[in-house]
């Protein structure tokens, strides 16, 4: 499960030794690396030489029995296999666990979706704070300065964020119908930032939303999740390795 560069090279790996299908929610390739670079394409191109399917713009929801549940527009079918690989990258923490309390406005979202919203021409916020600098900040940080949005950020050492507000950590939230503050602690010292957004980069944590396919000791279950500080070349390189100790290990199995 998941199309991004991870997957794709974890399924070439594995499909010298099987038959290996790959589902991913959105209906393309690539993940957060984008659809159309030339990496991606050749991953992409490869992991088809190799045999392996595809089922794009479908969901995976649960593991079971060893079967995985795969609904998408046009069926809802039970998927058999001898192994469960997860390779849906990273997240950043949510509010909940960042203990961001407050009121619960329109406005505060994970960096990730500002980061597909942004590429689809869609710069929502007027004034919006990025918490952390970690996974998509970065671009984000630089799509808003191309849509002339200024931004706070906030609780991070990125050349784009607040010096001074680098040694704080979010603390609540603040606004009725939308975003209006955001609220920072330092000890018992409190700090308001005016925003209009709160975008979460924060503390990355592994993607896992699959109903029996979430505990790392889950039967029938491999994690691939790498590291999201790789550029797109060394997170290939990173699964491809993990995709041939896969196989390894089912070939022991096996035998």
């Amino acid at each position: 499960v998941g199309a991004g560069v991870t997957g794709l090279a974890v399924a070439s790996e594995l499909a010298r030794r099987g038959p290996v299908l790959v589902v991913d929610r959105i209906p393309v390739v690539g993940g957060v690396a984008g659809w159309n670079g030339p990496h991606v394409r050749a991953l992409a191109a490869a992991a088809a030489r190799a045999g392996v399917g595809f089922e794009l713009g479908a969901t995976a929801t649960r593991w079971a029995d060893r079967a995985l549940l795969v609904c998408a527009p046009h069926s809802i079918s039970w998927r058999p296999a001898a192994l469960l690989v997860i390779a849906t990258g990273w997240r950043p923490a949510t509010a909940v666990e960042l203990g961001l309390a407050g009121d619960r406005p329109a406005g505060v979202l994970p960096i990730t979706v500002a980061r597909h919203l942004l590429d689809a021409g869609l710069p929502l916020w007027r004034r919006p704070a990025i918490v952390g600098g970690d996974l998509d900040a970065d671009e984000v940080a630089h799509l808003l300065a191309g849509h002339g949005v200024p931004l706070t950020g906030v609780c991070s050492q990125a050349a784009w964020a607040d010096a001074s507000l680098a040694d704080w950590r979010p603390h609540e939230v603040e606004g009725r119908a939308r975003v209006e503050r955001l609220i920072l602690a330092r000890g018992d010292e409190r700090r308001a930032v005016r925003c209009d957004a709160v975008l979460l980069a924060a503390a990355p944590r592994p993607t896992r939303n699959i109903d029996g396919a979430i505990a790392s000791d889950a039967p029938g279950v491999a994690f691939v999740d790498g590291d999201p500080r790789l550029d797109v070349v060394a997170a290939t390189e990173h699964a491809a390795r993990a995709g041939r100790a896969l196989a390894a290990s089912l070939d022991e199995v096996a035998a």
